[in-house]
């Protein structure tokens, strides 16, 4: 009789024991999914960054940005450059959101990106329409991001 019992406490124990395993094991798996996202996310940022480099480093960019804070034309040539330049800036923004809703960055953080985006994409119209043509490639939540920190910069 007492064996039965030790056998019933000991298989009750050894079943909490799998299930409290098995809730670690889809934790962990949870927390990897969450990271390969992640670095996916800044994979594509490094790519992004990195295939137009040429640009950044090139002395094209920095009147080009000078004529669109004035908000004079810019000529094809330019609107490509400045289109480059915009779509690598934000994809690295829409990095920076990704890792902040993921925790791994600060509370401050949402506050710089509507800084961010008030000052580069709401401030000219060049920015606008660069804007409203690279949207679709952002994450939604990145997009909605933008688009409600547009209405806060009027």
């Amino acid at each position: 009789m007492k064996s039965d019992q030790i056998n019933r406490w000991l298989t009750l124990v050894a079943n909490v024991g799998v299930i409290f395993g098995l809730v670690l094991v889809a934790y962990e798996l949870q927390q990897n999914s969450e990271l390969m996202r992640i670095q996916v996310n800044q994979s594509r940022a490094d790519s992004a960054m990195a295939s137009n480099e040429h640009s950044f480093n090139s002395d094209h960019i920095p009147p080009i940005l000078v004529k669109v804070r004035q908000g004079d034309d810019l000529n094809a040539e330019e609107t490509i450059r400045f289109t480059d330049y915009f779509r690598a800036m934000n994809r690295n923004q829409d990095n920076v959101l990704s890792q902040y809703d993921a925790d791994m960055l600060g509370d401050n953080t949402p506050r710089s990106l509507i800084t961010y985006v008030c000052q580069f994409i709401g401030r000219s119209e060049a920015s606008q329409v660069a804007w409203d043509y690279t949207k679709a490639g952002y994450s939604d939540r990145y997009v909605s991001f933008v688009e409600d920190a547009l209405d806060t910069c009027q």
